[in-house]
């Protein structure tokens, strides 16, 4: 008999949305502060009927769809928002996020030790995605510091180096946790994935263009982008170091290492989901920067989500790091290229 505590799980966290609709939500509307606890309060009862065993099992669902509807008017709350990000939104948010989480598992039907699971391993690959992040910034501070001083020699030198951080880190954590390193010679289906996520990733890239440029919405600009704009000059070494360091760098700690241990407790389709929003959150400084509206930032997060989804895909289709590595690399490089030619 199923120990319903996934509906436990979502009850607690739906009831946290709930009363994060009573936080402070200015200059957010009344109406959609009330549809968020509407959501909330939906979620939070079918979870509770479900964990006492007196709903019908569709209620997992219900429970699952309400919760979606909570991070929806959440997240649209925040587009709204221009100046300083509340504490009502941003936590009804996080809360919506492991609501929906909670309600999969819930369907799924995932027993006591197995949602367990699904919480231990993405905190530990939180926590390694910091460290990398931290350690990564060391490495590329401390080889910088011997380089000499201008953006054309440290900006590029400092992101290769970076890049390097993230792959030893990932290195690390693949070994650490007894996981295979995903590095073989391509073959010919290697390379047809390869060249068919440069496709996709442009396909969704050009897609999320119109649908911004459609509704209007606002976007925040990474962090050498924003360097870029006074000093062009760096772009053309980071078309390189995209290809050499950012993708191999980058794909040996999200996808080998982050990717491949939440496979141990999630399905593979669920583990390129699990581990899309890690990488997502890891670029959260990148992106926040000075001045960068909430709204921007989360549009812009949310891009990078659905963007990582290919590199995810084309991660699990092969179990092997080449063509995510490719797709990254060419995707990054392709973006300072277009930079460089605007800004010049």
């Amino acid at each position: 008999m199923n120990d319903r505590y996934a509906q436990t799980v979502g009850f607690v966290v739906a009831g946290v949305g709930l009363a994060a609709t009573f936080l402070d939500w200015a200059p957010v509307t009344d109406v959609l502060t009330t549809t968020a606890a509407g959501f909330a309060g939906a979620a939070a009862l079918a979870f509770a009927l479900r964990r006492h065993g007196s709903g019908p099992d569709w209620l997992d669902a219900v429970a699952a769809v309400a919760a979606t509807g909570l991070l929806l008017a959440s997240a649209y709350a925040i587009l709204g928002i221009t100046g300083t990000l509340p504490r009502g939104p941003l936590l009804a948010l996080l809360a919506g996020v492991a609501a929906v989480a909670a309600g999969a598992a819930a369907v799924a039907g995932l027993e006591k030790a197995a949602v367990r699971e699904r919480e231990r391993r993405t905190f530990v690959a939180v926590v390694v995605s910091i460290a990398a992040l931290v350690f990564g910034s060391l490495v590329a501070a401390v080889v910088v510091s011997f380089l000499p001083e201008g953006p054309l020699v440290q900006v590029p030198a400092n992101t290769a180096f970076a890049s390097v951080g993230y792959g030893i880190a990932g290195l690390v954590f693949v070994r650490s946790f007894g996981g295979s390193l995903d590095v073989s010679r391509p073959g010919r289906r290697d390379l047809l994935i390869a060249g068919g996520g440069v496709v996709a990733i442009f396909a969704v890239h050009l897609l999320l263009n119109v649908v911004v440029a459609a509704f209007s919405l606002p976007q925040s600009t990474h962090s050498l982008v924003e360097t870029a704009k006074a000093h062009p000059e760096i772009l053309p070494p980071l078309v390189v170091v995209s290809l050499v360091f950012i993708g191999p760098g980058e794909e040996l700690l999200a996808r080998n290492g982050v990717q491949q241990f939440l496979g141990g407790a999630y399905s593979k389709h669920a583990a390129i989901v699990a581990a899309s929003l890690v990488f997502t959150g890891s670029h959260l400084l990148a992106y926040a920067g000075a001045g960068a509206p909430p709204g921007a930032v989360l549009v812009t997060l949310s891009r990078l989500f659905l963007v990582s989804l290919v590199l995810g895909v084309a991660y699990a289709r092969t179990d092997d790091l080449f063509a995510p590595i490719v797709v990254h690399g060419v995707y990054d490089a392709v973006q300072f290229a277009l930079a460089y030619a605007l800004f010049t």
